[in-house]
């Protein structure tokens, strides 16, 4: 029965086991069709999602302008980082809005060079135009304003060269193209920058000499006794290598073939200073410490006088510095070429003239706007020059010349040097502006003692009439009683070297007390 039952169980198993492989093998046909359908579409979504995957990582590996409107560079503006790491950002925005009329602006890195260097792209979105105008800025170094402007074409060339030391003829021999750059036209001053040396001021020091300065900055001077302190050592501070103020700092102190040279600074690691402010901390905390900031960043720390050996010691006032008397301070420059009526030439008049000017006064540099300074003469001075100053205020600038000597057989008025030629004008507005006239100012003209030819006190009065006569040229007429001289009296530098000289070989601007 066991037997029975167990062989019908496994014929009815077998019967049913045929029965379900029929049935599957129809459900496998159908099956069949409906799976290659949905392949289908899993193959087309498959590809779909692909394109989308694709699409996404473009979008993220080129996120940076993917999505960006279309850019126009309307202008370009090549090297120093003193000039273009902030003072140029913000003057090429504001220019974008009042002169281009953009009314919405911003920045954007677009691109860095292998050292690191940015190019800087300032936009402005310009009713009526196509994309965003953009003014580039590239700060790597002033030599390459100079590389730039003899580049024709091409990403290293540019419209405009900063600069924070002038041309000279090292750069002309390197480019033959740019033989007559800095001719008149060409070179703008833009501002002037100044550096102080500050100390605590519980320090007795009050002045040091630019040469007892690259002693202490290079160990030659380690203690105060010897520069007439106390006796105990110095704590020198100084700024880090990638700032305007250490490149300007090493090239007017310690010698420009010393930039590239860490071993030259004396300065420990841990004293080099990334930010003014805290460098001041630094010296108010020591009261041996000695450090320097751009002027305005002086604060509570004393600053100290400083002379470039010989000459007289200055403090770095704002008219010591924008008369340029002071002598740890430069021009910072502008270089293109003359194009009147150009979109580059309307943004050099915008920078040097007032619209700029106004922008310098909120950055570190000093503006290039005419002030009224009142004057105490010092001791040495002649009693004319005391009668003068007793009566009169300086005005905040000085003329200086190109070349370094007269000329007697040539209009000196072509020797005066490219800021001279715009303080002409400066000087004109500055008069309109407070309701004077010729009548009101002074013209008193300094020579040096080592000029040849003529005597100090011929080549003095002709350099004021020099300047009389460019003002007259533009409608201020200066009365001759108005036009002095002092000779070679008052150097306000070294007669011992040619920038000590050329800057003893100037005439200065005194106006009537009570013109407001």
């Amino acid at each position: 029965m066991v037997r029975l039952i167990d062989t019908q169980l496994k014929e009815l198993e077998s019967s049913e086991l045929i029965r379900n492989r029929n049935s599957a093998r129809k459900s496998s046909q159908g099956g069949s069709s409906l799976f290659r359908g949905v392949s289908k579409w899993n193959h087309w979504l498959a590809l779909l999602a692909l394109i989308i995957l694709i699409g996404c990582s473009f979008a993220w590996f080129f996120r940076d302008w993917s999505f960006l409107p279309y850019e126009h560079v309307v202008l370009s503006l090549h090297g120093s980082t003193s000039l273009g790491d902030e003072l140029m950002p913000r003057l090429a925005e504001a220019f974008l809005r009042d002169e281009m009329g953009a009314s919405e602006t911003g920045f954007r890195i677009a691109s860095k060079d292998p050292k690191g260097h940015s190019y800087l792209h300032v936009w402005g979105k310009v009713p009526g135009r196509l994309g965003l105008q953009v003014i580039e800025i590239y700060a790597s170094g002033s030599s390459a304003a100079f590389e730039c402007l003899a580049t024709e074409g091409g990403r290293q060339s540019c419209d405009i060269g900063m600069s924070s030391r002038p041309i000279n003829e090292l750069d002309k021999e390197i480019y033959p193209a740019l033989r007559n750059l800095g001719d008149r036209g060409n070179e703008h001053v833009v501002a002037l920058d100044g550096i102080a040396i500050i100390v605590n001021p519980q320090n007795p020091v009050a002045r040091l000499s630019v040469p007892q300065l690259r002693a202490i900055y290079t160990s030659q001077i380690t203690n105060w006794k010897d520069v007439g302190g106390i006796d105990a050592p110095i704590e020198i501070y100084g700024r880090d290598r990638n700032s305007g103020t250490f490149e300007m700092f090493t090239e007017k102190v310690i010698g420009k073939d010393t930039i590239a040279n860490a071993e030259v600074s004396a300065i420990p690691s841990d004293h080099q200073i990334g930010d003014s402010s805290l460098m001041v901390d630094s010296v108010m905390r020591s009261r041996n410490a000695i450090g320097y900031v751009s002027s305005p960043m002086i604060r509570e720390a004393k600053a100290l006088q400083i002379s470039d050996g010989s000459g007289p010691a200055f403090p770095p006032t704002e008219l010591s510095i924008v008369t340029e008397d002071y002598p740890i301070c430069r021009r910072l420059l502008l270089y293109d070429w003359d194009a009147p009526g150009s979109l580059m030439n309307a943004f050099v008049r915008y920078v040097v003239y007032k619209p700029g000017q106004t922008l310098v006064r909120q950055t570190p540099f000093v503006e290039l706007t005419p002030k009224i300074f009142p004057v105490v003469p010092p001791q040495n001075a002649p009693a004319a020059y005391k009668d003068v100053a007793s009566k009169y205020s300086r005005i905040g600038l000085s003329f200086h010349f190109s070349s370094e000597q007269v000329d007697a057989t040539t209009d000196i008025t072509n020797q005066l040097d490219n800021l001279a030629r715009v303080n002409v004008l400066r000087l004109r507005t500055f008069l309109a502006q407070h309701g004077g006239t010729g009548d009101d100012i002074l013209l008193i003209g300094f020579a040096d003692e080592h000029e040849g030819g003529l005597p100090s006190e011929n080549l003095a009065h002709k350099r004021s009439e020099s300047v009389a006569t460019s003002l007259r040229a533009i409608g201020v007429i200066v009365p001759s009683q108005n036009i002095r001289n002092f000779g070679s009296e008052l150097p306000v530098a070294s007669n011992d070297t040619p920038e000590g000289r050329r800057k003893n070989r100037r005439v200065e601007v005194w106006v009537r007390n009570g013109l407001q």
